[in-house]
């Protein structure tokens, strides 16, 4: 199966530049853990509800150890962390733990995974045609 993308104009927001086309991912859809459960339970000696439940533990333990300030790695998948900053300050003592916040969390690829995306296939979206109702093409008396 290809990874399907349509192709958008987008405008330049400096000077009369001419629109340009780029592609852009068309997502399949979303998997859930259940999903995930299912599929590597068909994969293991496992059974959905033992993977159901290892999922949920692993992000009960990502969440804490992300909050405690390490980095988790997940071997084939990539590492996570926390990124954090603050406003500028004019000494260092103003720069207090209150003061910091957390931004986002950060996913790295793991070069495993990245080295999958050489194998992407794409493929253009078809657009869909709008076929009218038979009903409408009646002619109404």
């Amino acid at each position: 199966m290809a990874f399907k993308y349509r192709v958008k104009t987008k405008r330049s927001g400096i000077g009369d530049k001419p629109a340009k086309y780029h592609s852009v991912p068309v997502h399949s859809g979303e998997i859930s853990s259940r999903q995930l459960a299912k599929d590597l339970a068909q994969r293991s000696s496992l059974s959905e509800g033992d993977v159901l439940s290892a999922l949920a533990g692993l992000s009960g333990l990502v969440k804490r150890y992300l909050q405690d300030g390490h980095t988790v790695r997940l071997d084939g998948l990539g590492l996570l962390s926390v990124s954090a900053s603050s406003e500028g300050f004019e000494t260092s003592q103003e720069c207090t733990p209150r003061r910091v916040k957390a931004k986002k969390i950060c996913f790295r690829a793991d070069p495993e995974l990245k080295a999958n995306l050489k194998y992407i296939r794409f493929e253009r979206e078809k657009k869909k045609v709008d076929v009218p109702d038979p009903e409408d093409l009646q002619e109404k008396p």
